[in-house]
């Protein structure tokens, strides 16, 4: 750090930082108001609230219209990113020819509203790796007038279906609507001021 014009801001983490909250959150939207909203602490919630860049010029900054903006009269609006049943992945900005799993990270990615389609704040919809799964096809020909095991079919739409060759089948966990690791739910929160605003605590 020799830039003579440059210098740290005394912080643990700068506006726009997002982080993973395990508990649940009280925010300043709920009705009627909390005393004591994740709001209070310099935080809230990544749920694509559209806000007033007057309002949180410090997060407009870091944000500006990434994730969509407007106009209504003389004010800009923004919308905080939405996190709600996401899973994050850090970008990687090397070069995609130089790898195919980096290639493949960029396809079918949705740009955000303010962003680009390989850029931050871009969005993919899930997907499994192309795999196979082995299975025995019978051979043989049928025996003339015979029934049973004996007579040889293939059915030529015949598809691959659950696993059964796992020891413990029944840790093998299908899901017709996703693909997904084990995973927690927690509220994805973002960092919106460097200052903490004018609140009155209240204890009992």
């Amino acid at each position: 750090m020799n830039n003579p014009n440059f210098s740290l801001l005394e912080v643990s983490l700068p506006v726009g930082a997002i982080t993973a909250f395990a508990g649940k959150v009280i925010s300043i939207k709920s009705s009627p108001v909390p005393a004591q909203p994740i709001e209070s602490f310099g935080w809230m919630l990544c749920d694509g609230s559209t806000l007033n860049a007057s309002e949180y010029p410090e997060l407009y900054t870091a944000l500006g219209g990434l994730y969509g903006s407007s106009e209504s009269g003389n004010d800009t609006l923004f919308n905080l990113p939405d996190l709600r049943g996401q899973f994050l992945r850090g970008i990687d900005t090397r070069d995609p020819s130089l790898d195919d799993g980096i290639a493949a990270s960029l396809e079918d990615r949705i740009a955000a509203p303010g962003g680009t389609q390989d850029g931050i704040g871009s969005t993919q919809t899930d997907a499994i790796q192309t795999h196979t799964h082995i299975y025995t096809e019978p051979t043989g020909k049928p025996a003339p007038g015979k029934n049973g095991d004996r007579i040889g079919t293939v059915n030529s739409n015949a598809n691959t279906d659950i696993p059964v060759d796992t020891p413990n089948k029944a840790a093998v966990k299908v899901s017709q609507y996703e693909t997904r690791p084990t995973n927690t739910f927690v509220n994805y929160l973002i960092k919106y001021t460097y200052k903490l605003p004018g609140v009155v605590y209240v204890t009992k």
